[in-house]
């Protein structure tokens, strides 16, 4: 039987630009695969560590996503401890086996990958769509407020830790900017594109290298 040839679309995205979001809606209307969390999860299993230590390693380790993450291990103030990890993990180790998990779902499956470096993790395959989506500060920081009540401030406060912490981490395990529009198939303002047109433009460009394929054929 031939190889099966699988379509994968990743998403770079700055906080709250609504990445996250247009993924999901990506997924569904592609009938693709959506990777975002369950990497984090696979690669805990695999490290025998706990998800809440990973959590503070990954690239989204800030403010809003990380008590997210605590709300999420740790469940209410009633709920059992958490022992710590095993042993320490360190960025790298993390980064390589992320790289190993995406590579795998990369070969299985049609798949919308969310944020976890994965323009760098899977570059110069010609299966790949990759995507930077980006916003205005006031845009990121009114979405924020629509999932926390704080200050606008605070949000701000929030998205600027959030975007030093990506960069920092992105181009400390990949010697890349992840703001270099080389990296990417489509870097688009969410903002001024809308969500709609923005999945309208991954699909497009989706469709297209699934045609190139075919015609290589």
């Amino acid at each position: 039987m031939p190889e099966k040839q699988t379509t994968i679309v990743t998403i770079s995205r700055q906080m709250a630009s609504g990445g996250a979001y247009i993924g999901h809606l990506l997924a569904q209307q592609l009938g693709y695969k959506y990777v975002e969390r369950e990497v984090l999860h696979e690669a805990a299993r695999e490290l025998g560590v706990d998800i809440s230590e990973l959590s503070r390693h990954e690239e989204r380790r800030t403010g809003f996503i990380e008590s997210l993450m605590k709300s999420f291990v740790y469940g209410t103030p009633e709920a059992s401890y958490v022992p710590p990890a095993r042993r320490p993990i360190y960025d790298q180790e993390l980064f390589e086996t992320e790289s190993k998990i995406i590579a795998a779902i990369a070969e299985k499956y049609n798949a919308v990958i969310v944020g976890r470096g994965g323009y760098f993790m899977l570059r110069g395959q010609a299966n790949v769509v990759n995507v930077l989506i980006h916003a205005p500060m006031d845009f990121r920081v009114k979405r924020l407020r629509k999932f926390q009540e704080i200050s606008a401030e605070q949000a701000r406060e929030e998205i600027e830790e959030s975007d030093r912490q990506r960069e920092k981490f992105l181009k400390t395990m990949t010697g890349t900017d992840r703001y270099d529009a080389r990296n990417y198939h489509l870097c688009i303002d969410s903002a001024a594109a809308g969500f709609e047109t923005v999945q309208k433009m991954i699909i497009s460009l989706v469709e297209r290298i699934q045609q190139e394929r075919g015609a290589a054929r």
